[in-house]
């Protein structure tokens, strides 16, 4: 699930310039491996797509998969 809020003000970098604050979260199966490849083609999409360049972005990655009771 995406959700997308292109009028939202942002301040990254002490500028207003378009910057992502993204949160990725799973049940299960997030490694450094996997987050690195995640991260690698979330990046080209957010470059490619929406013109946002790296040093202008943030993504946290998050298992849930540990602290299911």
């Amino acid at each position: 699930m995406i959700v997308l809020k292109g009028s939202e003000p942002m301040v990254f970098g002490e500028t207003e310039e378009p910057a992502v604050y993204g949160e990725l979260v799973s049940i299960g199966g997030l490694t450094p491996d996997v987050n690195k490849k995640l991260s690698a083609a979330i990046s080209a999409i957010l470059e490619t797509k929406l013109s946002v360049p790296k040093s202008r972005f943030f993504l946290k990655f998050y298992d849930t998969k540990d602290r299911l009771l």
